[in-house]
């Protein structure tokens, strides 16, 4: 009798510390949930007009603002004039917007004579000599000094408009001509000594200009 209360009261004992454990359950790296990534910014949305990926307008990486004599396409058709340069200059093919370059050498340096043509009026024979009065820090002019300054140089294609323009040791001298809804642009520019030195010869070039054949 004595054996069997001694069990009872140890399975007693063992019975109470049992209730006492606690358990305790450690997550594993796997159960933690990943931090919510920050949801992705869409795409910067394309102009309306411009192709996917072109850069907006004004931007570094875009056109940006180009000068008004850049703003219009070259004339892409057969050359409508037809020229023969002075002895000692070099001609050169066209590129680009230049339908001819020729290099005009001097004691100063050599000029640079550009051929360009353009559709319709390019604008008007005034704004374009006060763009170029603008790049050799000329003042613009009004119409009564345009008129006053301008030569007229008469062709066998027309007669051109011719202005002489010196600043800042530059000198340009620039002749234009509208010919059957296409304005010709021949612009010499280099230091004020070649160009004036090459002038005469400028403009016997621009009086030999004849319609292309």
């Amino acid at each position: 009798m004595k054996h069997y209360a001694f069990a009872l009261l140890v399975l007693s004992s063992a019975a109470c510390k049992k209730d006492e454990i606690q358990v305790y359950k450690v997550a594993k790296s796997s159960d933690v949930p990943a931090p919510t990534a920050a949801p992705a910014m869409p795409p910067a949305a394309t102009p309306a007009g411009l192709p996917d990926g072109h850069p907006p307008v004004g931007s570094a990486g875009g056109m940006g603002t180009l000068p008004p004599e850049l703003s219009q396409m070259a004339v892409a058709s057969p050359l409508a004039l037809s020229w023969k340069a002075p002895a000692g200059w070099t001609e050169k093919a066209g590129a680009g917007m230049r339908r001819a370059t020729f290099v005009v050498p001097g004691s100063a340096g050599p000029a640079d004579l550009s051929v360009i043509s353009l559709p319709g009026d390019a604008g008007g024979d005034l704004p374009n000599v006060n763009r170029w009065r603008g790049q050799i820090g000329l003042p613009a002019w009004d119409e009564a000094s345009f008129k006053k300054g301008a030569v007229k140089v008469p062709s066998k294609a027309g007669t051109f408009t011719l202005v002489d323009l010196s600043g800042g040791g530059q000198r340009m001298a620039a002749a234009m001509l509208t010919r059957n809804e296409e304005t010709w642009f021949f612009k010499l520019l280099g230091p004020d000594a070649t160009v004036g030195a090459a002038l005469p010869a400028f403009r016997g070039f621009l009086a030999g200009i004849k319609p292309a054949s």
